[in-house]
């Protein structure tokens, strides 16, 4: 099973979609995408949806695959955003993946954190039941490691903080067990800030349960992605084997 996460940077138009396809994932999870978009991208994919809440943009997540069943799971709890549980399945096997695209605010436009939408999210009484079973969550945490000082000083969850929490139900990160490194210790960039290849960071995850046996991971590099023409957000591919 190959899972493609992208932040497409304010749209995902054709132009954009054809790089992304050509890696022909079972799954793929769009970050920064309008329903549009999604909409668009529906004669060439059998099963499409889209979320977003319209608090202060028209953009969301959308997830689209020609393998999996996917349903917006009824348990949603709207007060994370994006931390949103999808309900994947087909004939082999059935799991929740969430698609994570964190905000600094939430519904109400009040300000947050963004570790603050996670750590909500895993430790909402509603959510412990699905984390005990098969789980992914992947997308655009932005955070890392990195800034875990100043999320101290504002005594708010830190990366390490959710790190430990996933780990508590036996939720792990794809990157950093297939390349055996530590958070914070990451080779390849995810995000470049501001266009800038001096000012980048490792923020996009997948973090999956144990269950799930890690074959290939990659993230796309930057120069490979023609960056300046499509995202500051580079490609996070992840493969499992499953029965």
């Amino acid at each position: 099973m190959k899972i493609v996460s992208w932040n497409s940077h304010f749209g995902f138009d054709k132009n954009k979609s054809k790089y992304i396809l050509k890696y022909f994932a079972d799954i793929y999870v769009i970050q920064e995408c309008t329903k549009e978009d999604i909409e668009n991208i529906q004669e060439i994919f059998k099963y499409c949806i889209w979320y977003g809440d319209n608090v202060d943009s028209k953009y969301g997540i959308g997830i689209f695959s020609n393998v999996f069943n996917i349903e917006l799971l009824q348990e949603h709890n709207k007060d994370f955003r994006f931390v949103i549980p999808f309900k994947i399945n087909n004939q082999n096997i059935e799991f929740i993946l969430f698609g994570v695209w964190t905000k600094d605010k939430d519904k109400n436009n009040k300000k947050v954190e963004y570790t603050e939408q996670i750590w909500n999210a895993v430790n909402y009484n509603g959510y412990k039941y699905i984390l005990s079973g098969n789980v992914i969550f992947i997308g655009d945490f932005n955070s890392n490691n990195f800034w875990d000082k100043q999320y101290n000083n504002k005594k708010v969850p830190s990366h390490k903080d959710i790190i430990n929490k996933f780990n508590e139900y036996g939720i792990i990160s794809a990157y950093h067990t297939y390349f055996n490194c530590e958070n914070g210790q990451e080779k390849d960039k995810t995000l470049i800030w501001q266009m800038n290849k001096n000012t980048s960071f490792h923020i996009d995850y997948c973090f999956a349960s144990k269950g799930f046996i890690i074959k290939n991971v990659q993230v796309i590099s930057i120069d490979e992605w023609e960056l300046n023409k499509l995202s500051d957000h580079c490609p996070l591919i992840v493969e499992y084997n499953v029965e």
